[in-house]
């Protein structure tokens, strides 16, 4: 093979491309540190971009089958204005229901604490009694059981007195915190910015991002980046409304359910448990945790019922609802879909378990096109 300059350029490229990645492994600890690091200073800009992506299945649901017409407008104006309105609506609809969730949770949530704090003693009294009842049966004698005491004054004084022990160190972990605190809301506020201008600008933007792929990268490949990206976008925006769509189906079942089996604060725990469901199939588990804890002072044997309940509704969530829902959504059978998030889970954790669905939604699209157009080739050869 003769040496031209091209192949000269290819087999320097080649060396120094395995020398960077040879020095990468012989120093992971540095490349993963400076990775972080890089990651901290544009992680704004990455919270930006999954705001927009997520807001967009919203904002694209207001412009094509709620204000559809405007586009038919004579008017310039109408027409201009239909993407400033429907952007304003997606931000009021995700900030109204972020907000209705709160003024359900946090006054529930005051209350049960309260409760949770006056009826603490009774509580810990009757649970000793309880014990003391099912030991005797076995000869084990009352005073062999100790004595649990709270006394609210007690522990008021316990804490004052920490306080005022460790009041240096309290107060730099509180200004630590309160730092990291400003600085995330900090962040926030500019994603939250920087994601308005996204979703205002998203196709001059993807009009920008073609013209840079389509100077850097062959035409061959570009085709092919075209295809994934926008086939990806498709799986990943339809997961996202079937996965809300899963979730609050789950919290109106939770709801109607704690309703029938009168368990206290239904409310709370049915919104803790829709929100928690969007960690799809292991999300749900926090819910239920801090549900029966929520119903046990009240009353554990209810709270027993509310365990037992709840693993019901989660066996029809996990094996009905979800894969019929979050499965028709993308594509996938049903079959499909619970295969997808016990391997993703196996694999990635929670991480694995989101990402799951969509990916194999993904792959699953373009093998069958890849097996369409095979089939297309095998018939033109064979009339041929």
């Amino acid at each position: 093979m003769e040496l031209n300059s091209k192949t000269i350029k290819k087999i320097l490229l080649l060396v120094f491309l395995s020398a960077i990645i040879i020095w990468a492994v012989f120093n992971m600890g540095m490349v993963i540190g400076f990775l972080a690091k890089l990651f901290s200073y544009i992680s704004p800009i990455v919270a930006a971009l999954c705001i927009a992506f997520i807001l967009n299945v919203l904002l694209r649901v207001l412009e094509t089958k709620v204000f559809f017409f405007f586009d038919k407008a004579k008017h310039k104006f109408v027409r201009k204005i239909k993407r400033p309105l429907c952007l304003v609506l997606t931000y009021l609809l995700a900030i109204g229901i972020i907000s209705l969730l709160v003024l359900v949770i946090i006054p529930d949530l005051i209350d049960t604490v309260i409760f949770v704090v006056k009826s603490l003693p009774s509580f810990l009294k009757d649970a000793r009694e309880w014990v003391v009842g099912i030991l005797s049966n076995f000869g084990i004698a009352e005073n062999k059981i100790p004595t649990i005491n709270f006394d609210i004054n007690a522990t008021v004084n316990t804490l004052q007195n920490l306080l005022s022990d460790y009041s240096n160190t309290i107060v730099n972990g509180a200004a630590n915190i309160t730092s990291s605190v400003v600085g995330g809301l900090y962040d926030t506020v500019f994603s939250i910015i920087i994601s308005v201008y996204i979703l205002a600008q998203k196709e001059r933007i993807g009009r920008f991002l073609k013209k840079v792929i389509n100077s850097f990268i062959p035409k061959k490949f570009s085709k092919t980046v075209y295809y994934i990206s926008s086939h990806a976008s498709e799986s990943f925006s339809r997961f996202i409304g079937g996965q809300l769509t899963e979730s609050v189906i789950l919290g109106v079942l939770c709801y109607i359910g704690m309703l029938i089996f009168r368990f206290p604060n239904a409310a709370i725990i049915s919104v803790l448990i829709a929100v928690s469901s969007l960690v799809p199939i292991v999300g749900a588990i926090v819910g239920v945790v801090i549900g029966a804890l929520l119903i046990v002072i009240t009353n554990p044997i209810k709270a027993l019922f509310f365990i037992l309940f709840i693993l019901i509704l989660q066996q029809i969530e996990g094996n009905v609802i979800y894969p019929k829902v979050v499965g028709k959504a993308v594509g996938l059978p049903s079959i499909m879909v619970v295969s997808a998030v016990l391997i993703g889970g196996n694999i990635g954790g929670i991480l694995g378990v989101l990402l799951s669905v969509p990916l194999s939604a993904l792959l699953f699209t373009l093998l069958k096109e890849a097996i369409a157009n095979k089939k297309k080739i095998k018939v033109s050869k064979q009339e041929n």
